[in-house]
């Protein structure tokens, strides 16, 4: 494939299609926090006005531009007055499931808020986050989450699960491995090794998304990786929360200093070393997850 179509990484129309796919889900991610810390640093200097939530409810888009495919969206909608007018607005925030959505808005209407308003045009305001933390913070503590079952594992990969985990052990190894090499300017693999990796993350990552989805359940997405990966020992757990930050830190190098020249048949090491930082961050997570998985199996079938 590459020998046909060799890659210039100077020239950005060869790069593969894989670059753009990391790149676009990178940009994604930053767009709603850009666009909230935008309108946060809008609305710290603004006056403030003393507000009241009238109403808040739930809903589940069937598709939006703005929600997370599958999350429900809060809105809480309340009024102010300016100088004897009143004004209302809307605040909304997107929640991964119906049980966090609900303990949102528990309590909230009625309660008294502040709202910052635009001196320019009053019937223009925005609710802080802080503020809207404050007052969730400010209500009666509510019951404990029902905990998932621990019995999450789906029976039919049940069987698969000591397979996965060594998939993802011989490719974290190969990984670090060919990461160390282009660390030094060296390529250790054989191009094929290239391919491999990439479509090994797919083999391994699926199964552990699907397990990790079951075991989260309802929990708060704040302790996803605390629960994923409560059964793995401390140092898995280490392991993976440090190949997560260098694959961020490792992949932004790259694109940064992306090499010059043509790749030929077999990438440059400073590709190796720019896609190897994500291939551990997958594999680490994908066997920490599915060794945690297989752990509380295994007590739960003890029992």
């Amino acid at each position: 494939m590459m020998a046909g179509s060799p890659i210039v990484w100077s020239d950005r129309s060869t790069w593969p299609w894989f670059v753009y796919v990391w790149a676009a889900f990178a940009a994604i991610g930053a767009i709603k926090p850009a666009w909230r810390w935008i309108r946060r640093g809008r609305g710290e200097n603004w006056p403030l006005s003393d507000g009241r939530i009238d109403s808040a409810q739930i809903s589940k888009p069937n598709f939006s531009l703005s929600v997370k495919s599958g999350h429900y969206l809060v809105e809480l909608h309340y009024s102010y007055s300016f100088a004897g007018i009143a004004h209302s607005g809307r605040f909304t925030r997107d929640i991964p499931t119906e049980y966090e959505a609900e303990e949102f808005i528990r309590d909230l209407q009625g309660k008294a808020i502040v709202v910052h308003y635009n001196p320019e045009k009053p019937s223009r305001s925005i609710l802080l986050e802080r503020d809207v933390e404050f007052l969730l913070q400010s209500r009666s503590p509510a019951p404990p989450p029902p905990l998932p079952s621990a019995n999450a594992v789906p029976p039919w990969i049940r069987p698969f699960l000591p397979v996965f985990i060594a998939i993802s052990a011989v490719g974290l190894i190969l990984s670090l491995w060919v990461h160390l090499g282009a660390v030094m300017g060296q390529r250790v693999a054989p191009e094929a090794f290239f391919w491999i990796l990439h479509i090994g993350i797919f083999i391994v990552w699926f199964p552990a998304v699907l397990i990790s989805q079951k075991l989260v359940g309802n929990v708060n997405r704040k302790d996803f990786w605390k629960l994923v990966l409560k059964d793995s020992p401390d140092w898995m757990r280490y392991m993976v929360y440090g190949f997560l930050g260098y694959a961020i830190v490792n992949f932004l190098f790259f694109m940064v200093n992306a090499p010059r020249g043509d790749g030929g048949a077999n990438p440059p090491a400073e590709v190796w070393r720019g896609f190897s930082g994500h291939w551990m961050a997958f594999y680490s997570a994908s066997m920490a997850i599915l060794y945690s998985a297989d752990q509380n199996q295994a007590v739960f079938d003890k029992h």
